[in-house]
């Protein structure tokens, strides 16, 4: 049986306190409307393994529901830099970021001046509230 509880490569939001550095692995489950706590912090990497230098970069973390025919963002929010040259980052979770239950599509971008930079897509799965109707 998978249990990613004894998983060390596992990126978790929960506690906060928690400062294992990973690169970001899917699925990211989260609580429906918690916020306040970090995800990540992550290393960010270039093409050939190497962390990203993120000196003088704008980093943000772009959230969109992965059913919305729209392809609007649910949400951008700027993501913190720990340490420009390795490449650390984590994002903070803000009030409202996650109002609904659902699988939602992320993704870390970093602006510099003439040059954007992005990675993978990954999933964030927000589990329900409770209590849940179920009508």
């Amino acid at each position: 049986v998978y249990n990613a509880e004894f998983r060390t490569d596992i990126p978790r939001p929960h506690p906060a306190s928690n400062h294992e550095t990973a690169m970001i692995i899917q699925p990211i489950q989260v609580n429906q409307n918690d916020f306040g706590y970090q995800l990540g912090p992550w290393t960010l990497e270039d093409g050939n393994g190497n962390a990203q230098n993120l000196t003088g970069a704008t980093v943000a973390f772009n959230v969109q529901d992965s059913q919305d025919p729209s392809d609007a963002l649910l949400f951008s929010g700027s993501v913190s830099v720990d340490n420009a040259t390795s490449g650390l980052v984590h994002y903070t979770v803000a009030s409202g970021n996650f109002p609904r239950p659902g699988v939602f599509l992320a993704q870390v971008v970093a602006s510099y001046s003439g040059e954007q930079v992005s990675w993978p897509t990954f999933q964030i799965i927000v589990i329900p509230a409770l209590p849940k109707s179920n009508n």
